[in-house]
C-alpha cells in the first residue's frame, strides 16, 4: 500500500501549478536504552556546553530543511542571523524538496552514513524516526544546558514527547481551520460573523450555500482532519494513550466519535453540499482554488497557507476571505486541537560538538525573537506565548485576525494524549486506510459504521506487521 501524504506544504508557487529500514545505529558519545514504547533515552554528556568549550573555529553543522521556497527564505534569513551572531557555530541549510523526500534520504544515510547534525522531519515520522535508534534525544540537550522550556507552548512540546522523553524540538506547527467566504454567505442569508462551529452546522451551511447557488464546501479527503476532530473530542487513535506510554499496537477509532465523524463527511457528499479532491498531487489545492472560482464557499485546509491562500483570493473580486476554527464534532468540545507541522532532530552520529552546535542552533530557532519572526514570515504558530505577545505578532493579528485562529485553537482546551497527537510507526498507512474507507462511503456507498470499521481493522494489521517487522 503506497503511504499517504497529508499536510502538503502550500506556496504561491505550486498554486499556480496546481491551477494557478529501519537500522539501528549507535554513537560512540553516548549509550542508549529502548523504553516500552520504543523511544530512545541516552545516559549522556554529549550536549552540553562543555562540548563546544575551547573553541578557535566556527563547528560547521548541516541541517537538513524542508521548507520550500519563501518558507524556505525565511530559514535562511534566521540562519544568517544565528551565524552572523556569533563565531563558533555556522549552519549549512541543505534544502530538500518535501518532507517526504528528508524522511527517505534519512533513512537512505542510515546505510551510507550521510546524515545531517539536525534534520526537519513531519509529525507523523516521530515513531520512525525513534525507532532507527539514530536520535539523539533532545532531552539530554535541555539536561546537560540546564535549559529551560519556560513558555513553548505545552500541546507543541507534547507530540514530541514520547515515552515523557523530549524527542524533538517543535518548530514549523499549524493547525486545520475552516476558509470561507463572507461575501458567499451573504449571498445565501448566512451570518458571516459566525460561521459553523460544529460538524452539523457545516453540513446545514454547507447544503444552505449549495441551495443559494453559492457553492458548498470543497473537502479535502485528507485523514488529519479525521484525527483532529478526534482530538477536539479528547479521543485517542491508537491505544496506550495515543502510543505515548507505551507503543501503539492497535487503533481504537471506530467507535461512536468516529462513526460520527464518518457520518457528518458522508452527509456532506451524499447531499452533494460537498465535492472531494484529494490531499495529494495536482488537484490537492482544488478546494481552495474552488473557493476563488465560486465553485465552493468554504474549505478546510492547514492554517500555514494563510498567507498564500490571501494573496491568491485577494486576485477575486468576488471573494472576502474568512477565517474561522475548524468546526468539531461536539458543540462542547471535550479535549483540543492537536499541534502538527514538523519538529527539529539531533542525529546521534554527529560528534558531541556537533550536537551541541546542533542544540544551540534548535534553541535559537524556538527562542521568542526568531518565533515571533518565524510566525509572522510564514503564517505558522508561534510557539512561545512570549512571542504571541510581542509586537510583532500583536501587529499582524490586530491587522489580520485569521492568524490568531491557530494559535487560539492550540491553546484552548485540555491537555491530554489526544491533544497530543499519535505517536505510531506506520502512520502514513494507516492514513491511507482511512482514506480508503472515507472513499468507499463516497464512492461506493458503504455505510459509515462500516467503512470506520474497515479502516481500524486495516490499520490494525499494519500496526501489527510493523511492530513485528522491527521486534517490537
Amino acid at each position: 500500500m503506497a503511504p499517504h501524504r497529508s499536510r502538503t506544504l502550500l506556496t504561491a508557487a505550486t498554486l499556480g501549478t496546481a491551477a494557478l529500514l529501519l537500522a539501528a545505529c549507535s554513537s560512540s558519545s553516548s549509550s542508549s536504552s529502548t523504553t516500552s514504547g520504543g523511544s530512545s533515552t541516552t545516559s549522556s554528556t554529549a550536549c552540553s556546553p562543555a562540548a563546544l568549550s575551547g573553541r578557535t573555529s566556527p563547528l560547521i553543522i548541516t541541517f537538513w530543511e524542508s521548507m520550500p521556497r519563501a518558507n524556505g527564505q525565511a530559514l535562511q534569513t534566521l540562519t544568517d542571523t544565528f551565524n552572523n551572531s556569533q563565531t563558533r557555530v555556522h549552519v549549512n541549510l541543505v534544502v530538500q524538496t518535501s518532507y517526504d523526500d528528508t524522511w527517505q534520504k534519512y533513512q537512505a544515510g542510515l546505510t551510507n552514513g550521510e546524515l545531517p547534525d539536525v534534520v526537519q522531519l513531519q509529525d507523523t515520522d516521530t515513531q520512525g524516526a525513534i525507532d532507527t535508534q539514530s536520535i539523539q534525544p533532545v532531552q539530554n540537550c535541555i539536561d546537560g544546558f540546564h535549559y529551560s522550556t519556560g513558555d513553548l507552548l505545552p500541546r507543541a512540546l507534547a507530540y514530541w514527547n514520547v515515552d515523557k522523553v523530549q524527542q524533538a524540538m517543535p518548530f514549523a506547527v499549524s493547525g486545520p481551520v475552516l476558509y470561507f467566504n463572507k461575501l458567499a454567505f451573504q449571498k445565501a442569508g448566512l451570518d458571516p460573523v459566525k460561521p459553523p462551529t460544529t460538524l452539523a452546522d457545516l453540513v446545514t451551511a454547507a447544503k444552505a450555500l449549495k441551495a443559494a447557488g453559492q457553492g458548498g464546501l470543497g473537502l479535502k479527503v485528507d485523514p488529519w482532519y479525521f484525527e483532529t476532530e478526534l482530538a477536539t473530542a479528547n479521543q485517542v487513535l491508537v491505544n496506550n494513550d495515543n502510543g505515548r506510554s507505551a507503543r501503539a499496537t492497535r487503533a481504537v477509532f471506530a467507535d461512536q466519535t468516529g462513526t460520527q465523524i464518518f457520518t457528518y463527511l458522508d452527509q456532506l457528499v451524499r447531499s452533494g453540499a460537498a465535492a472531494t479532491n484529494s490531499a495529494n498531487g495536482a488537484d490537492a489545492y482544488d478546494n481552495l482554488l474552488g473557493v476563488g472560482s465560486g465553485k465552493y464557499s468554504m474549505a478546510i485546509d492547514t492554517s500555514a497557507a494563510l498567507g498564500t491562500v490571501e494573496q491568491l483570493l485577494s486576485q477575486y473580486p468576488n471573494v472576502q476571505l474568512g477565517v474561522a476554527p475548524l468546526p468539531t464534532v461536539q458543540s462542547t468540545p471535550t479535549g483540543g486541537v492537536q499541534p502538527a507541522g514538523s519538529a527539529l532532530w539531533i542525529s546521534k552520529k554527529s560528534s558531541a560538538a556537533a550536537q551541541a552546535a546542533s542544540w544551540e542552533y534548535i534553541a535559537f530557532l524556538d527562542s521568542t525573537a526568531s518565533q515571533a519572526t518565524w510566525a509572522a514570515d510564514t503564517g505558522y504558530i508561534p510557539l512561545r506565548t512570549s512571542a504571541a505577545q510581542s509586537p510583532t505578532i500583536q501587529s499582524l493579528w490586530s491587522t489580520n485576525p485569521g492568524y490568531k485562529v491557530a494559535y487560539t485553537q492550540l491553546t484552548s482546551g485540555i491537555e491530554s494524549p489526544a491533544t497530543a497527537g499519535a505517536v505510531l510507526g506506520p502512520f502514513d498507512d494507516v492514513r491511507t486506510a482511512v482514506v480508503n474507507a472515507e472513499d468507499s462511503m463516497f464512492v461506493s456507498g458503504v455505510a459509515p459504521a462500516t467503512a470506520v470499521a474497515q479502516a481500524q481493522s486495516s490499520a490494525n494489521g499494519l500496526i501489527t506487521s510493523y511492530n513485528q517487522r522491527i521486534g517490537s
